[in-house]
């Protein structure tokens, strides 16, 4: 393997397997040091890369292209359908570190997971009275988040979560008060179909 290769493949393999934090120092630094031969590297195969610096992360979209190119060339990455309640709790956590940052106390929230679960209850229709099977669903939820990159489990801290910076990317600013509103909107249903 060239040494030039050798630089450019560390970054694009862990881009290829999902978001690149600047946590992995030396990889982080490696992808800053070569940014343009990694970009030109991901434009050949269709996709763009976004790094954002100033949070400390990076990852692959698929670049715009025209209707006939697209129709052409296979997609790299997919768009992950996310379940309701999954995106419901994407949008709180959200608007959770939207809060924090605000406040600007820390680097990093991190969130029990009685506080995600105390979170996204009053989002979910009651139709059971089973606090097991409740918790048991949004275990599940979590878990889902934990694959896409948006929550992150802390290795010696049982039940204790950090909420992803990522999160940012995929939910603006200018995008999450109109989320929120739509999901206020639901959340008024829910109370009258229960009442």
């Amino acid at each position: 393997m060239s040494e030039e290769l050798a630089k450019h493949s560390l970054p694009i393999i862990h881009l290829f397997k999902g978001i690149l934090y600047d946590s992995n120092e030396a990889v982080w630094r490696t992808l800053l040091e070569n940014e343009i031969q990694v970009r030109d590297y991901f434009r050949v195969v269709g996709l763009e890369l976004i790094i954002n610096e100033a949070e400390g992360f990076a990852f692959l979209r698929q670049r715009m292209l025209s209707e006939e190119t697209i129709s052409s060339i296979p997609k790299l990455v997919e768009k992950r359908q996310l379940s309701f309640p999954v995106s419901i709790l994407a949008i709180l956590l959200r608007k959770k570190l939207l809060e924090f940052d605000n406040k600007g106390n820390e680097a990093r929230l991190v969130l029990k997971k009685s506080d995600i679960v105390e979170l996204l209850i009053p989002f979910l229709p009651n139709n059971t009275s089973n606090e097991k099977k409740i918790i048991d669903k949004i275990d599940t939820y979590i878990t889902r988040l934990l694959e896409l990159g948006f929550l992150r489990e802390l290795k010696n801290e049982d039940d204790y979560y950090e909420v992803s910076r990522i999160l940012i990317a995929y939910l603006p600013v200018e995008q999450l008060q109109l989320t929120l509103d739509k999901l206020n909107e639901y959340q008024k249903t829910i109370g009258a179909n229960e009442a």
